[in-house]
């Protein structure tokens, strides 16, 4: 009889340190899974690929800035400014079109107040099939409906360890909660000249062949992916603006295209006006690159490699949005076209 009792005394003490547990979590829900941010609780913005898809499902915003890794240093106080409303930011480091589109599908289906959408559509990705992704895998159980694989949130020790008890004790000790600006990414301190310089590896110059039959694959990855990652968002959402910017990378990006050979550069650029001329077709679509802006993407003390850019030039993009500089339009394209030629 004893023994029985110990038993249940057992399973009950088991049963109660699960509930406990797993309240906890749900509670303090360190990746937004099931509600928004609780007032007063200090969060910290330290995965985006395990918060995006809470932030986007539960909190409230009329406008996104997406993207790879180029969109982590824009600013969404910034944005509010310039374009009015609330912003979230949301960044898929590494990733093609396909995750960024199915985000944005998510946001779409929830959030029928979104109305502004800032993409950076990076034309490193333009050679990449349409279903390309950058990781092999999610934390599904935190991006689909599926309640029973829950469990992976929320009997997880790492999120337990690791975030949520962190975020209970930078509560308690009077920390601020983290906010899209205070994780914003790459300062301007750290970029300059000499770190990009000596992290790219320049090769000696060539004049590669192009191969026609790579250049036909090429163009129908890129018509592919425009299609089913961007233009049918695009369609099925005229109630929403779409600010599309390609990411100005800098020189150092043209010149590894052009130490290839001048075919293979002459290519990147028709691929650029294959894409600008299937999206200035759209009325809800504004797009802009910043490539003809030399000043800019020649300054590389305003990056940090040869890709990526600090604040600076994050914020140097959304003023220009908002003033309509250096927008791409039926009118102008083919100028721009020559001038980056």
């Amino acid at each position: 009889m004893k023994a029985k009792k110990y038993c249940v005394l057992v399973v009950s003490i088991w049963f109660a340190l699960l509930i406990i547990i797993g309240g906890t979590v749900v509670i303090v829900d360190p990746y937004f899974h099931y509600h928004e941010p609780l007032a007063g609780e200090a969060y910290a913005f330290n995965d985006t690929v395990y918060m995006n898809d809470g932030i986007t499902k539960h909190f409230e915003y009329t406008g996104i800035i997406t993207g790879s890794s180029t969109s982590l240093g824009f600013s969404t106080a910034q944005a509010e400014e310039i374009f009015g409303g609330d912003f979230i930011r949301i960044s898929y480091p590494g990733e093609g079109f396909k995750k960024i589109h199915d985000n944005l599908s998510v946001a779409i289906s929830y959030n029928d107040q979104l109305n502004t959408v800032i993409w950076g559509l990076d034309t490193l990705w333009f050679v990449s099939e349409a279903n390309m992704m950058g990781y092999d895998e999610y934390p599904e159980y935190l991006y689909d409906n599926n309640i029973w694989n829950d469990v992976n949130y929320l009997y997880n020790k790492e999120i337990l360890i690791e975030d949520t008890m962190p975020t209970i004790w930078r509560t308690l000790t009077g920390c601020v909660a983290d906010t899209f600006d205070s994780t914003r990414g790459y300062p301007d301190e750290v970029g300059s000249r000499e770190s990009v310089l000596q992290a790219y590896n320049r090769i000696e110059r060539t004049e590669k062949e192009i191969d026609p039959v790579e250049t036909e694959a090429f163009f129908r990855n890129l018509n592919q992916n425009l299609e089913q990652n961007v233009i049918s968002l695009i369609e099925e959402n005229p109630q929403i603006e779409f600010y599309i910017f390609f990411p100005p990378y800098s020189i150092c990006w043209w010149d590894s295209l052009n130490q290839y050979g001048t075919a293979v550069l002459m290519r990147r650029i028709d691929m650029e006006q294959f894409a600008i001329e299937k999206l200035i077709e759209y009325e809800n679509v504004h797009l802009f690159s910043f490539f003809n802006d030399f000043e800019m993407i020649c300054d590389l003390d305003h990056y940090v490699d040869y890709v990526h850019y600090t604040q600076f030039v994050s914020e140097q993009v959304l003023e220009y949005m908002g003033e309509g500089m250096y927008e791409i339009t039926k009118d102008n394209y083919r100028e721009y076209i020559d001038a980056i030629t």
